[in-house]
């Protein structure tokens, strides 16, 4: 009976929470779904003849390559079903891992922070019916999701491609997905806050990425240690392992298990962390949105800081492999000399930073754009209403967020441009200097800044479309990152900001189209000022 009554209510809330997020799964559900087939049907007029895909294989296996994708481990004859699983399987494992995350920190630590799961426990609800909704709501996105990915490359109709290798991406790409979402959840049980839940959460995956793409490089058989890189071991189209698919549902099961113990145990609205008591007077700093915003961000802005520093740091130290070409042909070193040999070695190096620079950009993006939107949640919370009601006023409020959204970004950025910088230092024979990060950094400023303004502009104008701003930047990042393999057209790309980058720091830095960015930046950002002053809070 007592176990019958920890779960009660659980089928109600299950149908309100689908009724409440049907529209943010099926957005979620059609992007990802859409994206994935129609670049399956497109691989096939992209790599059309065998000489294109022989060309493509030599680049997959270059370590620069092999760091981004994973390793390329497909036998002869190659096909284009296999390029696909080898190009495509690991991006889309970290669009569905960052998909769970958000759900799964909405569903837990949001509904608590806003006081939601206050007001459903209050009445007859067993106390885990609300995380028992949160599972099963996760474990039907990613079982529809994979299920649509197998039946869009039923359609797409790759050459070389079968249906049980189709069958088996889809599965492994939900398994992994569900098994992310089931650690967020473990990870919400430990956190106090939903911003500490998210903040964990990615650090946990970017410690997975960053082991993965180490070991991808040193020696692909350990990445088996490593969750996320499960997901390149299906072999599909060739061996088709189901190991790793069984692996993730029973990582996910044994997460789940343990965060329903943990939530077992705990109060609604605290954390299994501890928390560190705060002053018994507030500082100086205190009198102002500026420092108030300092205070409740530093923490998170110090991790993103430390996080994109440790993955430009992780790029930097492969830098030495990719940059080596007389390893892979020793005839060239003598058919070019030192001299050039260095500067072919310089060269390949920076084209893997234009490469890397949109993953530094991005990861830097983020916070940003979270500090900017923070501005309606505390809206929403009722935070702002008591800050307006004294001397701030509102034009002074948003400044406050949109300066720290600056900061904020631009740290991150440059923290990760460092870590590579540094790294590069110790391990290369021929550093790169720092003038070529300083570009990388010039060239990608004005895309930030213009991300910012846009997100402050719904922010002033239309806030519940707010979180649109997270699909312009997927986008941005998937045309960046992919578009040269999937030969997306270069109007394709400028749809975001991100796409105008003229390859720096292989090509110079383009200060007329870095010009026009930062007068967008001003007029959006004036246009958003006059939004926020003239609209309703929390509206």
């Amino acid at each position: 009976m007592r176990t019958a009554q920890l779960f009660k209510r659980s089928g109600q809330l299950i149908r309100f929470n689908l009724q409440r997020d049907w529209l943010k799964l099926t957005i979620w559900i059609v992007a990802s779904v859409a994206m994935f087939t129609a670049i399956g049907a497109k691989f096939q007029g992209i790599y059309s003849t065998q000489a294109a895909i022989d060309a493509i294989v030599k680049t997959l296996k270059t370590p620069a390559m092999v760091s981004l994708f994973g390793a390329f481990t497909a036998n002869p004859p190659y096909t284009i079903a296999k390029l696909f699983a080898t190009e495509m399987v690991v991006f889309m494992a970290i669009l569905l891992v960052i998909m769970n995350i958000m759900m799964a920190v909405a569903m837990t630590r949001g509904e608590e922070d806003s006081g939601l799961l206050e007001l459903v426990r209050a009445h007859q609800v067993g106390r885990l019916a609300p995380l028992v909704a949160a599972v099963v709501e996760l474990t039907l996105l990613n079982a529809l999701i994979g299920v649509l990915f197998a039946c869009g490359l039923q359609v797409a109709q790759m050459p070389g491609a079968t249906a049980t290798g189709n069958w088996l991406i889809g599965s492994g790409l939900a398994a992994l997905g569900w098994c992310f979402g089931m650690l967020t959840l473990l990870l919400a049980q430990l956190a106090n806050n939903a911003s500490q839940t998210t903040m964990l959460s990615y650090a946990v995956f970017g410690v997975m990425y960053v082991a993965r793409m180490g070991t991808d490089v040193s020696d692909p058989r350990l990445t088996w240690w490593i969750p996320f890189g499960w997901i390149e071991k299906l072999s599909a189209y060739q061996d088709n392992h189901w190991l790793p698919v069984g692996a993730l549902i029973l990582l996910g099961v044994v997460c789940g298990g343990v965060a329903t113990q943990l939530n077992l145990h705990r109060d609604v609205g605290a954390g299994w962390l501890p928390t560190r008591p705060g002053r018994a007077t507030a500082s100086a700093y205190l009198r102002g949105p500026l420092g108030l915003l300092w205070r409740q961000l530093r923490v998170t802005l110090f991790a993103w800081i430390v996080g994109n520093f440790v993955l430009g740091a992780a790029y930097g130290s492969i830098f030495n492999n990719i940059g080596d070409v007389a390893k892979t042909n020793p005839t060239i070193k003598q058919l070019l000399g030192t001299h050039a040999l260095a500067e072919a070695n310089r060269m390949i190096v920076k084209i893997f930073i234009a490469v890397l620079a949109i993953v530094i950009v991005v990861v830097a993006v983020i916070p940003a754009v979270q500090v900017m939107l923070k501005l309606v949640s505390d809206e929403n919370k009722g935070y702002l209403h008591q800050v307006v009601a004294t001397a701030v006023s509102r034009w002074q409020l948003w400044a406050s967020f949109t300066a720290w959204a600056v900061v904020s970004g631009s740290l991150v950025l440059v923290a990760g441009l460092a870590g590579m910088y540094l790294t590069g230092l110790v391990t290369m024979n021929d550093p790169i200097k720092w003038l070529t990060y300083q570009h990388v950094l010039t060239a990608y400023l004005p895309t930030m800044l213009v991300t910012i303004g846009t997100a402050s502009l719904l922010v002033g104008w239309g806030p519940k479309w707010r979180n649109l701003i997270w699909l312009w930047i997927g986008y941005g990042f998937f045309a960046v990152y992919l578009g040269a393999l999937i030969d997306l057209p270069k109007w394709a790309k400028q749809l975001s900001p991100f796409g105008f980058v003229n390859q720096v720091p292989i090509k110079a830095v383009d200060w007329g189209t870095s010009g026009w960015m930062l007068v967008i930046t001003v007029v959006l950002l004036v246009l958003a000022s006059v939004g926020y002053r003239h609209r309703d809070l929390a509206q």
